[in-house]
């Protein structure tokens, strides 16, 4: 965890010094957005990460038998970011038992046991007091997010991607927008791309916060983790859990793509980066296709092994009840959920969130070459969900 540190204090100072470089940075231009994010929030963002190592060094000193658990049997959801993920987490969250899934509160607030505990005393002291504090944070919250509920409802005590824990790390892909020029962070998407040392720095820092989650949660309960931006992070995470499930959604690539650019258009706001799109259509497209070929093949080595249950978002929106049912039983999870209450799941209303490719400087031709024959693969494959 020192080096872990070590190499994450470099990173966050190295970003933001050279984001000030004169001239270097197209995708990123000083502007006004720019100095109030790099000033202002920014700092903020760097401080949160360094209580949170100050969380983590408390737990190997009050709490350092949290490393002997074992994460048995966990169930990931990923694939293609804006394919339905996080609408099966969160049915599943709801239809089952014995899982546990980090919420917002704990992944962006409190990673650490020790962080959690103080939080939790706090909240309890709160309750006491009122609640005032609690119900202004929330609030808070719904002002500064309400815009994002057509794309991405977001809540405190929601179930949420536990990918944002990597934030201490410098290792959470969506900083890339945050700091276009950095290597680093653009690699986050393609994880083969980075060298070993540095990826297996990051799974050990993973893997140790999926420890400190399970501590708080009751060693015996099951992790049900979704994270739509680990699709080139499934070999590695088969290798580290060998009785992992794992649930992968994909959609038509073009409505994915259009999607995700549409969604990044808030953050690209707050970075004060990428003014015209165009490095947030380059980077998607190059991971888009990359995290096609990763999950065709991924697939096609798990295909018979029962560990492995692939959704298509448009079968997921005419019988999500069914679909997500019939994934649970080829992966013979009937033990954590209640399937007559997935059967029982109506189709939801259509997605406010409008979207098109046409609006985004994308390249139609290599999206034909480079990602429809990995998507028609994968639409074949044996572990596809069908009704």
């Amino acid at each position: 965890m020192l080096a872990l540190f070590i190499r994450s204090l470099g990173l966050h100072f190295g970003w933001f010094f050279r984001s000030f470089w004169p001239g270097s940075h197209k995708d990123a231009p000083i502007g006004v957005l720019r100095i109030l994010f790099l000033l202002l929030i920014y700092p903020g963002i760097c401080s949160v990460q360094l209580i949170h190592w100050l969380g983590f060094l408390m737990d190997e000193i009050l709490f350092p038998h949290y490393k002997k658990l074992e994460i048995k049997a966990p169930l990931f959801i990923s694939g293609i970011p804006r394919s339905g993920t996080t609408f099966v987490h969160r049915t599943l969250v709801q239809n089952s038992t014995g899982f546990t899934c980090f919420k917002m509160w704990e992944a962006i607030l409190a990673p650490s046991i020790t962080e959690r505990k103080c939080i939790r005393a706090i909240a309890r002291i709160d309750k006491v007091l009122g609640g005032f504090a609690r119900a202004g944070l929330f609030a808070l919250l719904r002002k500064g997010t309400a815009a994002l509920d057509d794309i991405h409802e977001v809540s405190l005590t929601s179930p949420e991607e536990d990918y944002l824990t990597l934030l201490p790390f410098g290792g959470c892909f969506i900083m890339a927008f945050a700091f276009p020029f950095s290597v680093d962070l653009r690699s986050l998407g393609q994880l083969e791309t980075l060298n070993d040392e540095t990826r297996e720095r990051l799974l050990q820092g993973y893997h140790r916060c999926l420890q400190k989650h399970l501590f708080c949660a009751g060693e015996n309960a099951r992790l049900l983790s979704k994270n739509a931006a680990f699709s080139s992070w499934l070999p590695s995470l088969r290798l580290t859990y060998p009785d992992a499930k794992f649930i992968i959604c994909i959609r038509e690539p073009a409505r994915a793509l259009s999607s995700q650019l549409s969604s990044l258009a808030g953050a690209r706001k707050v970075f004060g980066t990428d003014p015209d799109g165009r490095f947030s259509s380059s980077l998607m497209l190059d991971t888009f296709a990359s995290n096609y070929r990763s999950l065709a093949q991924f697939i096609n080595d798990t295909r018979y092994d029962g560990s492995t249950a692939v959704i298509e978002q448009s079968d997921l929106r005419k019988q999500p009840g069914a679909l997500i049912a019939k994934a649970v039983e080829q992966l013979k999870l009937e033990s954590n959920c209640d399937l007559e209450r997935l059967h029982a799941l109506l189709p939801s209303s259509p997605s406010a969130h409008k979207h098109q490719l046409t609006d985004y400087s994308v390249d139609s031709e290599r999206m034909k070459v480079c990602i429809e024959p990995s998507y028609r693969e994968i639409l074949s494959s044996e572990p596809r969900i069908s009704i």
